[in-house]
């Protein structure tokens, strides 16, 4: 999956994820065999979006990437990315670009981001539940369509009420995935304006070099 994902930058993050929680029970509504999305997390990852200013990016080992900001491209996060060996930080600051290898930089910008980390992994969590209770609305869509197709008025109100005793889970996971979704934007809030303070710690101290 692309790490940045561009056509999300309109949306806030709270949209976002609500718009991944509704993808996440239409898909066993349109094929009972589809398969739930199990990349939840590095979704959450790749749309963090900051309060304006220049964009920056944690490029961790192998392919997790966290970005803020905007103007970022997947394709210049790709080229940074052979052309820097290991984990690195990269962000613009006036104009300019740099390249943190930094351990300790490293660490603080993980660290700031760790709450929101964490809460994004219990939406994952949230959300695959979502989509067990959504496997049992399609099972009951097929039946009551296959009750529509006969007019049997009878087993479509049985139906109907099993499905409305289904939804009740569905819906208290939506408010609870809903109030994440809530504090997960303060939690973005906060990281962002930490990151930007490690920012410019790493140029006064030094630790930041000039991107080629």
């Amino acid at each position: 999956m692309p790490h940045i994902r561009l056509p999300f930058a309109s949306l806030t993050l709270k949209q976002t994820l609500l718009l991944g929680a509704i993808a996440a029970c239409a898909v066993p509504l349109l094929s009972v065999n589809a398969a739930p999305p199990t990349d939840g997390l590095q979704a959450v990852r790749a749309m963090h979006r900051g309060e304006g200013g220049e964009p920056y990016a944690l490029v961790r080992a192998g392919s997790g990437v966290d970005v803020t900001g905007e103007n970022v491209s997947s394709v210049q996060i790709d080229g940074l990315k052979r052309k820097v060996q290991g984990e690195f930080f990269w962000f613009r600051k006036n104009g300019k670009e740099y390249i943190v290898q930094d351990p300790a930089t490293l660490e603080r910008v993980r660290q700031a981001w760790a709450p929101m980390e964490k809460t994004g992994a219990e939406m994952e969590k949230q959300g695959k539940e979502m989509g067990r209770h959504g496997d049992t609305m399609g099972a009951y869509g097929g039946e009551m369509a296959l009750a529509a197709a006969t007019l049997n008025h009878a087993k479509m109100e049985a139906i109907g009420k099993k499905m409305e005793e289904a939804g009740k889970p569905m819906e208290a996971i939506g408010k609870q995935m809903e109030a994440l979704g809530a504090k997960m934007e303060a939690q973005q809030k906060d990281a962002d304006r930490a990151t930007r303070g490690i920012i410019d710690e790493a140029l006064s101290r030094g630790v930041a070099r000039a991107a080629s």
